[in-house]
Parts: structure tokens; sequence; C-alpha cells
């Protein structure tokens, strides 16, 4: 695995033909630590692949943090057929993941569940949420060069999402 700090230029200019799609767990987060993140990466689009899309802190309530991401410049889509709680229709998992690929390559983007750590912590490490165990081998097949997952404290991982055990 690859774990290190990335720069604080944007990928998709340095690597003309590549894509990337960033990933982030809101956890526990407050809402100025996680405001801080994405403005750390230069998230301007945050897709929200959660089945449903609430959570008991209040700032990640659908609603809420799509104003409090306008507010802050960023854009948001939920995207309730990428899965996540309940498993998602094949055809609309497509055009989920389609969706996620048209709006990365056109800005820098997040993919958003409620798992703030992408991986378990046990001597394999294995997918900690479906945003690693489905959707991120499924964008790099479908033409994502780069998936880069946001860590809580700052730093980013990123690795063969494909190799990693999984329940997805």
């Amino acid at each position: 695995m690859n774990c290190r700090r990335l720069p604080d230029y944007h990928l998709n200019k340095l690597e003309e033909n590549s894509l990337t799609v960033y990933t982030i767990g809101h956890g526990r987060h407050a809402w100025r630590d996680f405001l801080a993140l994405l403005r750390q990466f230069e998230i301007k689009f945050l897709c929200d692949v959660r089945s449903v899309a609430r959570s008991r802190w209040v700032q990640f309530n659908g609603l809420v943090l799509q104003a409090n991401l306008e507010e802050n410049g960023i854009g948001y889509e939920w995207l309730p057929e990428t899965g996540g709680k309940f498993k998602p229709v094949p055809e609309n998992l497509n055009q989920g993941v389609a969706r996620i690929l048209e709006i990365a390559s056109e800005v820098r983007t997040v993919m958003m569940c409620s798992e703030s750590k992408p991986l378990t912590i046990h001597k394999t490490p294995r997918a900690n949420c479906h945003r690693v165990g489905m959707l991120a081998p499924m964008l790099k097949a479908k033409g994502a060069a780069r998936i880069i997952h946001i860590l809580p404290n700052g730093d980013s991982i990123e690795f063969d999402e494909s190799i990693v055990p999984s329940i997805w």
C-alpha cells in the first residue's frame, strides 16, 4: 500500500489524460473539519453515494449537507443508485458510476459515504465501505486512472481496490 500526503496541485492538470476520483467518509467530523479536508484537496463537487442521505450527525443529512457545501462553493449530488445499505440494481448502479465519472471529468470530485476509513484495521485489511469494495473498482474499470482516498487526519492513500477483500 502506498500511504502518502498528496501535493496541493490539481492532479488532473498534471496528468492530462487521466481521470481522478477522490473518496471520503464523513465519520464523526465536525463540519469545519470536514470542510477543511475538502478544501485541502481542492474538492469542487461531492457525490453522496449513500443509499439514504441521512446521518445521526445533522451536518451530514442530505439537505443540510447540500446547503453547507453550496454555501462554500462546492457542488452536491445524491446518487442513491450507487448502493450502500441496499444492493443496487445493476443498470442503476452503472448509471450512478457513469454520473460520477461525468462529473469528475469536469471538476475535482469526491464521492462520500459515512465510513471515515476506507480500510479496516486487521492483519489483512478489508474494504470498510462500498466506495472501496464496489465503486472504486468499477470506476477504474470504466476509465478512472486514480482513486485517492482521503483519510480523517488529512493524509491520503491509494491502492489496488480490486485485490482488497470485500463483502461488496
